[in-house]
């Protein structure tokens, strides 16, 4: 699922916006915990800690579930609602906010290149996990980079687009269609088709055949339109 509506992004940022929430997600994301205890590792009053979970679940960032407890009435955990990822491109000629969640995060037990169990704790094995974090790290971080250079490119393609459409002077109607069609924001959410073809794709071709459309009307030539800008008083008089 990805985040489009200014509303949901708001509410994400406001939540995400406070250290403390940044904290107990943190805090959250090694294993579901309860307030007393989150207050505790904190070191914040319980009545602080509950009121940051209430703006997180809000948020739709963490969720609350009944557990057992061995030392009374059962519990109230929280816990991380969904892995998430959170996307900001900024560059002179492009600004995007992309958030993603997946309901199944995918484990590193199903990496095939892991095959070390939960037992094993020697050096070797430490050594391993450490070679591949710092593999991933950079392999993330190359990511991180190439779309920062993929979105400067786009955007400089959009904005050569949006020229085309000025110099031909377009009608505002069709501007916006083309503007919607090429929206970054549409192209990164995941929509379903019943045609089974690429919904991307499908906007692209559509947005050519406008072009295509507009192109192939009749157009004045340049000395008659330069005639029609003239006023009666400007019209040259022909002597016979």
């Amino acid at each position: 699922m990805t985040r489009t509506d200014p509303e949901d992004l708001d509410k994400l940022f406001k939540a995400l916006g406070h250290i403390t929430r940044r904290r107990i997600l943190r805090l959250l994301a090694q294993t579901p915990r309860y307030p007393y205890e989150l207050s505790k590792l904190l070191e914040l009053n319980r009545r602080v800690v509950l009121k940051h979970l209430d703006a997180l679940q809000d948020a739709a960032l963490v969720e609350r579930e009944a557990g057992d407890s061995d030392l009374g009435p059962d519990r109230i955990y929280y816990r991380l609602k969904a892995s998430f990822g959170l996307s900001t491109t900024i560059s002179p000629n492009a600004f995007l906010m992309r958030f993603t969640q997946r309901q199944h995060p995918a484990a590193l037990a199903s990496h095939p290149s892991f095959v070390i169990r939960d037992t094993d704790s020697d050096v070797k094995a430490v050594r391993r996990l450490l070679g591949e974090l710092d593999k991933t790290h950079k392999q993330l971080s190359a990511i991180d980079e190439e779309r920062m250079r993929l979105a400067s490119i786009r955007a400089e393609i959009i904005r050569r687009i949006e020229g085309v459409m000025n110099e031909c002077k377009w009608d505002r109607e069709s501007c916006q269609r083309v503007r919607a069609l090429i929206n970054p924001v549409r192209m990164s959410v995941p929509v379903e088709t019943t045609t089974g073809k690429d919904p991307w794709s499908e906007s692209i071709r559509e947005a050519l055949n406008l072009f295509e459309k507009m192109f192939s009307l009749p157009r004045k030539p340049r000395d008659l339109e330069k005639k029609d800008d003239l006023t009666e008083k400007d019209v040259p008089i022909e002597f016979e």
